[in-house]
């Protein structure tokens, strides 16, 4: 190989060495500015990854160990029972609420435990309260109370504001009790995963198979079998006779609880025309049920009405984020998009809706778009959570 001669290499190298510092200090000017961000997405794909039980080198970054504390607190619906994780090598830790949706195992919920467990890793205080409503597939206002003095709890605790992640119902619940100036100044931020903005127009999608985005589009992903169940489980009293109520609530309740054996086996203790109706429910014929569907829902609107955000969240001082997954069949995504409009301008930071989350649970091969868009949705949740710090 020819050499360069001398007299090229010393006229080159002072222009190259200058541009080696400028470049040098420009990457440290963009470190300084960028570390705090930088910092956070770290942190994010490190939680991401134990989240999806990856045991590697990212999964390991910014893991801290942690201990699992059983408690109860005073609420307004009694005492009421939490599981709090609680970093141990971090003095004030950052705080979050993060409460379960629609599941009869509750704080006991795998997935719920896994998210838990990771955030604690990732250095974030972390509450778990037991919504017996949500457990039992009911979505009512107290559990809106219940959050919002979860929330109270945890912020006099950590002697800080802290934040709220709700998952499905339980988001909008959130969003509500932050709204509520009774818990608003304990609540710095709200994280709604796959939450509802009007339970009614959930509930029509789920009986009616389709819904509206709220520029007039049509959504018309199939809905999740069990959606209509929980309609009728919500009032048997509108589809059975008396007699039959109790024991067709019974049935239902281990149908949701996916336990078709035992659930088949109450239902033979109905009357005739009872076993009929459950029948059909158990073969999935939800179109004979659409016309008494859809009366039951005009009929209870104001149950519905209050457990919606919709109209109940213009005094929200909180910061918000929003994701939902592209192909949602229980909440459609098209809740997210109405939820961003009614959100008080302002406080929305990021509303994302993803390929990457089903309902309320990662997708096991996400492409690396939408992992990149869900790592910066998580980071900003860890940066909202350490501003409150002491």
């Amino acid at each position: 190989m020819t050499q360069p001669s001398p007299a090229v290499t010393r006229k080159k190298s002072p222009t190259g060495h200058k541009l080696l510092k400028i470049l040098l200090l420009l990457l440290t000017i963009a470190l300084l500015l960028l570390w705090p961000s930088a910092r956070e997405h770290v942190r994010a794909m490190s939680l991401l990854a134990r989240m999806s039980q990856q045991k590697n080198w990212i999964a390991g970054l910014h893991q801290h160990p942690y201990e699992i504390q059983t408690l109860t607190f005073n609420s307004t619906t009694g005492l009421s029972r939490a599981r709090l994780y609680l970093p141990t090598n971090i003095e004030n830790p950052p705080a979050m609420v993060v409460v379960p949706g629609l599941h009869q195992l509750g704080i006991n919920e795998p997935r719920l435990v896994n998210f838990a467990k990771s955030l604690a890793e990732s250095g974030v205080e972390v509450l778990t309260p037991q919504v017996d409503a949500l457990a039992n597939y009911r979505v009512e206002p107290q559990s809106i109370d219940l959050i919002g003095t979860s929330a109270q709890f945890l912020s006099h605790r950590a002697g800080e504001r802290v934040g709220v992640l709700g998952l499905s119902f339980a988001g909008g619940l959130s969003l509500m009790a932050a709204a509520d100036p009774k818990y608003a100044d304990d609540i710095s931020f709200v994280a709604a995963v796959g939450a509802q903005d009007d339970v009614q127009r959930v509930e029509h999608y789920l009986v009616e198979g389709q819904t509206r985005l709220p520029d007039g589009r049509l959504l018309t992903t199939p809905p999740n079998e069990y959606g209509w169940l929980i309609v009728i489980y919500s009032h048997p009293e509108d589809f059975f006779a008396p007699a039959d109520v109790e024991g067709a609530r019974e049935s239902l309740r281990l149908l949701l609880h996916e336990d078709v054996k035992q659930a088949n086996a109450r239902a033979t203790r109905l009357s005739p025309e009872g076993q009929r109706v459950m029948k059909e429910i158990f073969d999935g014929h939800r179109e004979l049920f659409r016309d008494k569907l859809l009366a039951d829902l005009d009929k209870h609107k104001a149950e519905a009405v209050a457990v919606s955000p919709h109209d109940h969240i213009q005094n929200l001082k909180a910061k918000v984020l929003l994701v939902h997954g592209e192909g949602d069949d229980v909440i459609p995504p098209s809740e997210t998009e109405w939820l961003s409009r009614d959100i008080p301008k302002g406080d929305l930071q990021e509303a994302l809706i993803s390929r990457a989350i089903s309902h309320v649970s990662l997708e096991e091969a996400p492409g690396w778009r939408d992992q990149v868009a869900v790592i910066h949705w998580i980071a900003l949740m860890l940066k909202d959570a350490d501003q409150e710090r002491r």
